[in-house]
């Protein structure tokens, strides 16, 4: 089977690999669409802490069982389409036998700690298997798990219906966790995104795009207080930086990226403001559930898929993302699509 293996900094090859065989307790998944992350693109850049060469990268992907083993009797089928929740845990640290998987000690990620779904097809755990709509598209599917991430970050907030958030970063993540901040009853939704090309999608979803933050704008619309809850999914120092200035007294900040570096957070606005600032870190199964049904039901998720290349065209994918050209989401497929 074809597939794209990442052999090291920079360096992927589109190649012929052996088809997965699998043992007790996996399946085979024949993709049909696989996200590339920001997560890949560490990996690609040879930045990711965790990640080895080779590897077949993406931990978001759709597709169908193609191989159960033999005997088995459990919910899935084969033809059945999926997704899959690629997270691993140990199970028996104390996170774990707490009911906080996602947060397990030694957490690692089918794409990043094992091989994904930049192929034909992919073996994978059973227990990862989470199953689609059988009308749903597939394209779609593949977009569950980022999805899954905005839920999370929904699903740990304090936000109340009639709520006025401000969402900081405007990639897929940022325009995902608006969209899901709408569906929880946010009132009013400002997202700040430099880049023009997203401005336009997040403005033709319906929501106030700003290019930077503008103090008076905000603030008038916010009645002279600030945001209730704000979403800082960019990552950056200023990010940070607006993110304490433009939550209102009490509220709640709310960070979704993953920071490479520590920054600096004005704690002194934290106590004198009194805000709430949490963390969060991918998702849990109920929060994954959530995310087919968003996806399943309502259309507009998907507008954040822009972009879609063969598995042979990947190195386009990954140069249209590593050069901040414009861009949200990008899926490969196999050619056998």
């Amino acid at each position: 089977m074809k597939a794209i293996l990442y052999r090291g900094k920079e360096e992927i090859q589109y190649t012929d690999i052996p088809l997965p065989i699998i043992g007790t307790g996996e399946a085979v998944i024949k993709i049909a669409f696989a996200g590339i992350c920001g997560s890949d693109m560490f990996i690609y850049t040879g930045t990711h802490p965790r990640a080895k060469a080779p590897l077949i990268m993406g931990h978001e992907f759709s597709g169908e069982i193609a191989q159960l083993p033999a005997g088995y009797n459990g919910a899935f089928a084969v033809g059945d389409k999926v997704t899959i929740n690629p997270l691993l845990s140990c199970l028996s640290c104390t996170p774990c036998q707490t009911g906080n998987t996602h947060v397990c000690k030694t957490l690692g990620l089918t794409g990043i700690d094992t091989d994904g779904g930049f192929t034909e097809y992919a073996k994978v755990p059973i227990n990862q298997l989470v199953k689609l709509p059988g009308n749903m598209n597939m394209e779609h599917g593949a977009i569950v798990e980022p999805v899954a991430v905005a839920v999370h970050a929904i699903r740990r907030s304090t936000l109340q219906i009639g709520d006025k958030v401000l969402v900081i970063g405007g990639g897929p993540i940022g325009v995902l966790v608006a969209l899901a901040a709408r569906h929880a009853g946010a009132e009013n939704i400002i997202v700040i995104e430099p880049n023009e090309f997203r401005r336009n999608i997040i403005t033709e979803l319906g929501f106030i795009a700003l290019s930077q933050p503008e103090p008076e704008l905000i603030m008038n619309w916010t009645n002279g207080d600030g945001a209730d809850v704000v979403f800082e999914a960019a990552g950056v120092q200023a990010s940070m930086d607006a993110a304490t200035k433009y939550c209102k007294i009490r509220g709640q900040v709310v960070i979704v990226s993953s920071f490479k570096k520590a920054v600096y957070a004005d704690l002194l606005r934290v106590n004198f403001a009194e805000l709430n600032l949490i963390g969060i870190r991918v998702y849990t199964k109920k929060d994954f559930a959530t995310a087919v049904e968003l996806v399943e039901k309502y259309p507009e998720f998907a507008k954040v898929i822009t972009h879609k290349f063969s598995l042979q065209e990947a190195q386009k994918g990954l140069d249209l993302m590593r050069q901040g050209a414009d861009n949200l989401k990008v899926l490969l497929y196999p050619e056998q699509n």
